[in-house]
């Protein structure tokens, strides 16, 4: 629990610094096309916050990593950075990626929620895929609002129409089937994988959080 702490500060802490020096390096250069790109970031890192502010429900650490992971590769190396234009793969690859720690999500959900992630496989399996859904079509849905509200184009929807976003939901979808792939073949061949261990670290530390309430 505190090394993924620690862990999640030091991505904040790495994404706040970084972001802080791209908005220097452009103003010194009189390029500020790109500022709005960099200020996003902020009100995204703070979402858990937020959360907890207005919901009043406390997202775990283990949640929080899976997000800022995400947050690290699409919003800061991608957008910020601009790999998703330096590098021809960079955006389909986190999206593939995102997939796959949507897979993680869901059963992190499902353990706080008390529910068995080795029943019920067919709900299960459906479940994974909407989480997926859910979470790609939510990242799309904030891009168009970034590009409404800074007149930029991180859709690419100039260039490629609807392809770019379709693409990069669908890569998102193919790395959450191979997430699935990878989850039934530990339960049903009874095998001890990351995923298995993963929901065994979730129950250690939920047993270890009723034992000191």
């Amino acid at each position: 629990m505190k090394k993924v702490r620690i862990v999640n500060w030091l991505l904040i802490i790495s994404m706040i610094i970084g972001d802080i020096m791209l908005v220097i390096h452009d103003l010194k250069i009189d390029k500020i096309d790109r500022i709005p790109t960099y200020i996003v970031l902020i009100p995204i890192l703070m979402a858990p916050w937020l959360i907890r502010k207005i919901l009043h429900y406390e997202v775990s650490e283990e949640i929080k990593l899976v997000y800022y992971i995400f947050i690290f590769l699409a919003q800061f190396l991608g957008s910020g950075i601009n790999l998703y234009n330096k590098t021809i793969w960079f955006d389909k690859f986190t999206h593939f990626l995102s997939g796959i720690l949507s897979g993680f999500i869901a059963i992190l959900l499902l353990v706080e929620f008390k529910k068995n992630p080795y029943k019920n496989l067919l709900f299960h399996v459906t479940y994974i895929l909407g989480i997926t859904f859910l979470i790609a079509g939510g990242w799309e849905c904030i891009e168009f609002l970034i590009d409404k509200v800074s007149g930029s184009d991180v859709q690419h929807v100039l260039e490629t129409g609807v392809d770019d976003t379709m693409l990069d939901m669908v890569s998102a979808i193919v790395g959450s089937v191979l997430f699935i792939i990878v989850y039934l073949y530990e339960i049903l061949y009874n095998k001890s994988g990351i995923i298995k261990l993963f929901v065994q670290s979730l129950e250690k530390h939920s047993y270890n959080k009723k034992r000191a309430l």
